[in-house]
């Protein structure tokens, strides 16, 4: 690609600041991404510690 491809794009648009009541939902909706995204973490995480508690039962019996 040259330069003057490059250079001749349109630029994005500025982003307007938010008002406060949507800064609120803004976070809102990022914390609930997060938390959904913890809380498949944990559930996996105990998935495989449960697991491997139950291939050391076996091994070991």
């Amino acid at each position: 690609m040259r330069f003057s491809e490059i250079a001749n794009t349109h630029s994005v648009a500025p982003i307007k600041p938010l008002n406060p009541s949507q800064a609120r939902i803004e976070a809102l909706k990022t914390q609930k991404e997060r938390a959904g995204t913890a809380l498949d973490a944990e559930r996996k995480r105990q998935k495989v510690s449960k697991a491997q508690e139950n291939l050391r039962k076996a091994v070991s019996a």
